[in-house]
């Protein structure tokens, strides 16, 4: 009889140790996500979100000037056509 009640205390200290271990893995898991966020979230040389969106803001800043030179370009070349000689 105290054979089965070692077994089950045993079995029962087994449990314990599993599901706190798998507590820690869970908590350890939650803390890898938030670290590997924020280093996404942080400036590393083009790689990161960050360095890329600002990258694209520089682009969209280069085309609007770009844009907006060829469309005054446009708008001189109609009033000349205009003009009658």
């Amino acid at each position: 009889m105290d054979v089965i009640l070692y077994l089950g205390a045993g079995a029962g200290a087994a449990l314990a140790v599993g599901g706190l271990a798998r507590a820690a893995w869970a908590v350890n898991r939650r803390i890898v996500e938030m670290v590997d966020l924020l280093q996404e979230l942080s400036p590393d040389h083009g790689r990161s979100l960050k360095d890329q969106v600002t990258g694209l803001t520089e682009d969209v800043g280069v085309i609007r000037a770009a844009m907006t030179d060829l469309c005054q370009r446009f708008d001189r070349h109609m009033d000349d056509r205009e003009r009658p000689e």
